[in-house]
């Protein structure tokens, strides 16, 4: 979808969103259900769900355990993507000018929002809205969780809307919070982060190794790039369509890519330029038996004398499905590759016009074993979300645990300095201890914040 029409969409979504919110306002109903205005959002707070959180919170022993798990994690994981984005700084800075300009992306990169962010496509919208709302209540809940393992007080807990949920929230007892022991403290505010990456790695799992893992690749060549103006472009075959048969010769046979490439290739080495050919192919689930292409001349895109007067599709390059389904049924071979190649699928869909688990791409898979029985529609729905849930609440766990107020890690840091300090002056004021730990707190934010938007700001420097 194009930027344009993406963007009439969500300004038509929001002004829809903003006349009804108008309307309940009006007659009372937002006031009368305990919703309030919170920026241009609304804000739902309810005491509904606490005693919930209270039933999950019983099993104490396994709830502090696992919030001493995440203090460790977090604090280590927040020193490995430090020294990412420090590298990332440096590898900006050493960029010369005209390169920053072309390769360091734009400020749209930075926003989880679909349309404005174009590796969020808008035809993403339902898989990412759930995947963001998976990610908030895991989050806040585990706060919610631990804040209660520790024997504080839940005042009350909610969700923050803007069109669709952007924000959710436990609160707990300020005063109880500032007053408790520190490692109580960091308990609760590693937890989030760390249940986040949790997530992840429970859907990283289901996806690759129950969903993908029945995934074989199709049984024709599946097009991945084509000339402009080409003699398959005018028949109207695009990318993502995956030829099943040419000049009569039922390419389907061959199981093994290379056999199929072979096949193709040795059939077009027997025509000429101008020759006209039959070819059978599926896109986006309709089927084309037998379409005449009129070949052009294999030298107007390989300048070769060889090629020279044989005919050509204008298909340039096919997709290699068995490397790529290979990538995503275990990310974690040939590490860091594979997994990389995982996180990158919105990029490569963004930049390459390729994903491999999304239209047209999907049309070329087959799916066998114990998931066969689900409806092809339904089993890609579960893949996408599958995907979707993973790759944000990494996302969410990565900001999270970054040494920045307000976030989490930001007030693990604070606590760390504060335990730091005590430890080498024992007998050092309160007032001093705040105002030391507050300082350095706010050096090492703004820091921190500087080096991540290092390749916005040099992009235009």
């Amino acid at each position: 979808m194009e930027l344009f029409e993406g963007l009439i969409i969500l300004f038509s979504i929001l002004i829809s969103y903003i006349t009804i919110v108008y309307i309940l306002y009006k007659k009372g109903i937002l006031e009368k259900y305990n919703i309030s205005f919170y920026g241009p959002g609304l804000l739902i707070r309810t005491k509904k769900g606490i005693s919930l959180l209270k039933r999950i919170a019983r099993r104490k022993r396994f709830w502090k355990a696992y919030g001493s798990f995440g203090v460790v994690f977090c604090i280590i994981s927040m020193i490995i993507f430090v020294i990412f984005f420090i590298w990332q700084f440096l590898f900006v800075i050493g960029l010369p000018q005209e390169q920053r300009a072309e390769l360091l992306p734009s400020a749209r990169f930075y926003l989880v929002l679909p349309v404005i962010n174009p590796i969020l496509p808008i035809e993403y919208l339902f898989y990412i809205v759930v995947a963001l709302v998976v990610g908030i209540i895991v989050h806040e809940f585990s706060h919610g969780i631990l804040t209660i393992a520790g024997n504080l007080k839940v005042k009350s807990m909610g969700l923050l809307y803007l069109i669709f949920p952007i924000g959710a929230f436990v609160e707990p007892d300020e005063e109880q919070m500032k007053k408790t022991k520190i490692i109580k403290r960091m308990r609760v505010y590693a937890v989030g982060p760390l249940s986040n990456f949790v997530t992840f790695f429970i859907c990283l799992l289901l996806f690759s190794f129950v969903f993908m893992s029945s995934v074989a690749p199709g049984d024709g060549l599946t097009v991945y790039e084509t000339y402009k103006d080409s003699p398959v472009e005018k028949i109207g075959l695009e990318k993502g369509a995956v030829i099943t048969s040419i000049n009569g010769t039922d390419l389907t046979q061959y199981k093994n890519i290379d056999e199929k490439l072979e096949t193709y290739k040795g059939i077009l080495n027997e025509t000429r330029a101008n020759d006209t050919i039959t070819i059978s192919y599926i896109y986006k689930s309709n089927i084309y038996e037998n379409v005449e292409l009129n070949l052009t001349d294999s030298y107007s895109y390989v300048a070769s004398n060889i090629t020279k007067g044989k005919g050509h599709t204008g298909i340039f390059s096919f997709v290699n499905e068995k490397a790529n389904l290979e990538r995503v049924q275990n990310p974690f071979e040939d590490p860091p590759v594979g997994f990389l190649y995982f996180m990158a699928i919105p990029v490569y869909g963004y930049f390459e016009g390729y994903n491999p688990i999304a239209d047209p791409f999907i049309d070329s898979y087959n799916y066998q074993g114990p998931l066969s029985f689900i409806p092809k529609p339904v089993f890609w729905v579960i893949v996408n979300l599958l995907y979707w849930v993973a790759w944000l609440n990494l996302m969410v766990g990565i900001f999270n645990i970054l040494p920045m107020a307000p976030l989490d890690g930001g007030f693990i840091f604070n606590d760390t300095i504060r335990l730091s300090v005590k430890k080498i002056k024992k007998d050092i004021k309160e007032e001093k201890l705040e105002l030391i730990t507050k300082n350095i707190s706010l050096v090492v934010s703004l820091t921190i914040l500087f080096v991540i938007l290092a390749p916005i700001i040099f992009k235009y420097v």
